[in-house]
């Protein structure tokens, strides 16, 4: 297959899945979308064909399926993932790793002939021995304090079993940097919007980022035209998190790690159900990602890390918190 007629997104809800369909609808107006998600969201486009399912019901997989059947769908776009994680624990498990399990299912029963997995470059786990670059060939070990980087590894070796079961589907798994841009919000963007921004003493890591339109891009590219296999996605350069920070204005509040993550611990606790080291660790350690994979397949991305931040930079106007 070289492009669908008909696209599946789950997850409408979500940046890239909303950021997906708007964009699909500009661009590709012959295209029939089909959305599938638990509620219909606000606003939604009278054009898209939505359908109501929940993808923790044990039933799902059965739902799903008969959906993709009667619109005739031939690739979906899996992009129902948490955008933070939550208290919920085992909430977030049902929807992450067991709703992929349905969602696979499903395209297994109807016999989609393209199914793209949105991830994360942060499976790789921010680690003291990581390697300057880590390439899509590398373990992905994750955090054992992140429990929604978890439910991601389990879901990774899953679709990677699942595509090795069913070789007539095409599966592209996109791993997409942290993403900043005028429009993306979630709690990394909100921990950076703070004009004080605490950060570990002694620390100061490369960091890396995408910029949101360059992630749209290869997302849209990756559903309109076949890229089977595994993809970093992220911007050209890096910057250590010092220079990210005086970018922005920011004052910076350093603490020893053992002394910060005594603070954080009762928040982190209760607005994530994990330990601080979940993310602080990620400010920590080394976790910057190849992306030269990624750009030959496509294509150069519009904004480096730097221009990427600063578009968060100057959305946002943070240079006046100096």
């Amino acid at each position: 297959m070289s492009s669908p007629g008909v696209i599946a997104i789950t997850g409408l809800g979500s940046f890239l899945g909303r950021a997906l369909m708007e964009r699909l609808l500009v661009r590709s107006p012959a295209l029939r979308i089909v959305g599938l998600g638990r509620k219909r969201p606000f606003g939604l486009d009278s054009r898209v064909r939505f359908h109501g399912v929940d993808l923790t019901d044990p039933a799902a997989d059965g739902r799903v399926a008969e959906v993709l059947v009667r619109e005739r769908v031939e690739a979906v776009v899996h992009a129902a993932f948490r955008s933070e994680p939550t208290a919920d624990l085992e909430g977030d498990h049902e929807l992450d790793t067991i709703g992929s399990i349905y969602v696979m299912n499903a395209c297994e029963a109807a016999k989609i002939k393209r199914l793209i997995v949105v991830s994360s470059t942060m499976l790789y786990g921010a680690r003291p021995d990581n390697p300057n670059f880590l390439s899509e060939s590398h373990p992905l070990r994750g955090h054992p304090e992140a429990h929604a980087i978890q439910n991601r590894v389990e879901v990774e070796s899953l679709v990677s079993e699942w595509s090795r079961r069913n070789p007539d589907t095409e599966v592209t798994v996109l791993r997409n940097g942290w993403i900043f841009g005028p429009t993306h919000n979630d709690h990394i963007v909100r921990y950076f919007a703070l004009p004080v921004v605490p950060k570990l003493m002694g620390y100061d890591p490369l960091m890396q980022c995408v910029h949101e339109d360059d992630c749209v891009h290869a997302l849209e590219t990756a559903t309109l035209h076949p890229h089977p296999g595994v993809f970093n996605v992220v911007g050209r350069g890096v910057l250590p998190l010092s220079t990210f920070l005086r970018l922005a204005g920011k004052r910076i509040l350093s603490l020893p790690p053992p002394l910060l993550y005594r603070m954080a611990y009762y928040p982190s606790q209760g607005q994530t159900g994990d330990r601080p080291e979940g993310f602080y660790d990620y400010l920590r350690y080394l976790w910057v990602a190849d992306g030269q994979r990624g750009w030959n397949a496509f294509g150069e991305p519009i904004y480096t890390t730097r221009e990427a931040w600063m578009a968060f930079v100057s959305s946002r106007r943070m240079r006046r918190y100096r």
